[in-house]
């Protein structure tokens, strides 16, 4: 199964913050959009709807030409030649000019308006063409009216042209109104349209700012979040740091930060075990000097009571008529000197400096010959030995006779858990790149508290144990880089299992004869 996939830290608070300044730049592209519409919308206004409307009042005209040829028709010829000129310069020659401004100002503000717009600008555009025209007959009307004025027409003559006159009058008129009253709709609706959308832009920017900025906040709780580790790995880091080799750091993921604090679990873990370790073996290493020097100021007067003992026994023997508990108390005193000569001698063993890993030897022949050696007496104690030591095992590394002594005292304790006769199984197997050597018995077993204890020094479950034992074994079992444990239930007997490293293969170095043919 492939690894997952590390998320980074640096990647989610990047994203989260990039989520937040989407967001930000989301509320201000809109108010860009809706102020461009709104500013849009205004300078329709400025530019095209108010001009428009002053242009639509400019052409409103309130002294027509007819009201005036009716003052003048009545005044004798010379106030009539006199009058005339007036009239003529009094009438609105600058409407042409405001109808193509006004032109001019809707094809403009059509240009940057929208669809609705457009079609009211060209309407206003048509309004203000049909306005031309009939200005045109109009100025031709008036014209003509004044002429047959200054010319002195019938009455009857000029009141015709007075009523075409004033016809054309009431048109143009009726054709202003229209156009001031539908530029001013359009610019009330405008400017309504305006209100109404500034009011919307507002809202609508006051509410996605309040969006954006929940996210923003979000984001930065999540960032908080993200980081939080972090707090708790510098924490875990200061305990440890004090001494608290027991700390663990609870961080959950797959990022970098969960990988570190999981390798720093693990280094915490190791440091303990270490210290542990370090600790047991200082302890060992007083333990062993205090054995050494003990044993060797016990061990010459031991020697010496050992052989006056074995001299008086002699003695003894040469005189007649003594009593045989004399006798006797000369051999128990040579029993129990035997004794301790004998425990003297493990301790020495335990105190003696480790040896370096020497040469290579076959776990199965290791095992088998130590079994043939102890066979009778086990054969003796009622015990069936069992053998499971397949052939093909790749060899180990070490000292001979120091992993031989460690059987030998795994053989024997199991021996002595089986007073009454039992089945001792040994057996050998590789597994995961070592050497598992395993001593199995029968016997009474190991309570749940014993076992944590079985390898410290000097703890023994035996009445008279000197709880040195297991503790060599340890001992020299780490020193060829390998472990011991111990697995039992009361009643269920006791397993020993030792793993060393199994040894590299050598590679035989191919003679040159045998690589390369000689030729005839």
């Amino acid at each position: 199964m492939p690894p997952p996939t590390m998320r980074r830290v640096a990647t989610k608070i990047f994203l989260t913050f990039a989520v937040a300044l989407a967001a930000f730049a989301l509320v201000a592209a809109l108010a860009v959009v809706r102020l461009q519409d709104l500013g849009r919308d205004l300078k329709l206004l400025t530019s095209g709807y108010f001009p428009l409307g002053r242009i639509a009042t400019q052409l409103e005209v309130k002294d027509w030409v007819a009201s005036r040829a009716l003052e003048v028709r009545d005044l004798d010829p010379a106030a009539r030649r006199a009058y005339l000129p007036v009239v003529r310069a009094h009438f609105p020659a600058l409407v042409r000019e405001k109808l193509q401004e006004g032109r001019r100002v809707a094809r403009a503000a059509a240009a940057f308006g929208g669809d609705e717009d457009v079609k009211l600008l060209d309407e206003v555009i048509a309004r203000l063409d049909a306005l031309g025209a009939r200005w045109v007959q109009y100025d031709d009307a008036a014209n003509a009216l004044l002429d047959l004025l200054e010319k002195g027409g019938t009455r009857e003559a000029v009141e015709v042209r007075v009523q075409e006159t004033r016809a054309l009058e009431k048109s143009l008129t009726l054709e202003v109104k229209l156009l001031q009253a539908q530029l001013e709709s359009r610019i009330s609706d405008q400017v309504r349209a305006a209100e109404a959308a500034e009011s919307r832009t507002v809202v609508l920017i006051i509410l996605y700012s309040a969006i954006a900025l929940m996210v923003g906040v979000a984001a930065a709780l999540i960032a908080r979040r993200l980081l939080a580790p972090i707090e708790r790995l510098t924490e875990g880091v200061k305990a440890v740091a004090g001494g608290d080799l027991t700390r663990q750091v609870a961080v959950a993921g797959q990022d970098e930060i969960a990988l570190l604090a999981r390798e720093f679990n693990a280094m915490a873990s190791s440091l303990d075990s270490q210290r542990t370790e370090l600790r047991r073996a200082e302890r060992l290493a007083a333990v062993g000097r205090i054995s050494a020097q003990i044993t060797h100021e016990v061990r010459n007067p031991l020697n010496a009571i050992g052989l006056n003992a074995e001299l008086l026994a002699e003695e003894l023997e040469a005189l007649p008529g003594v009593a045989p508990e004399a006798r006797a108390l000369c051999a128990a005193i040579s029993g129990e000197v035997d004794r301790l000569n004998a425990l003297t001698e493990e301790y020495l063993r335990f105190a003696r400096a480790p040896r370096s890993p020497a040469g290579r030897h076959e776990p199965v022949e290791l095992v088998g010959s130590l079994l043939d050696f102890l066979a009778p007496e086990l054969s003796a104690a009622g015990i069936e030995v069992r053998r499971e030591l397949p052939a093909g095992l790749p060899s180990v590394r070490g000292d001979e006779a120091r992993l031989r002594a460690v059987l030998l005292n795994l053989v024997r304790n199991a021996r002595e858990a089986m007073p009454g006769g039992g089945t001792l199984t040994v057996a050998a197997r590789r597994a995961d790149g070592v050497i598992e050597l395993e001593v199995r018995d029968t016997g009474a077993g190991i309570s749940p508290e014993a076992l944590p204890r079985l390898f410290d020094p000097f703890y023994s479950t035996k009445e008279r144990g000197t709880g040195l034992g297991l503790a060599f074994v340890q001992e020299v079992v780490q020193e060829h880089g390998g472990t011991v444990s111990c697995d039992g239930a009361p009643g269920q007997g006791a397993r020993f299992t030792i793993r060393l490293p199994a040894a590299p293969e050598e590679k035989s170095a191919t003679p040159a004869s045998a690589a390369e043919p000689v030729n005839p």
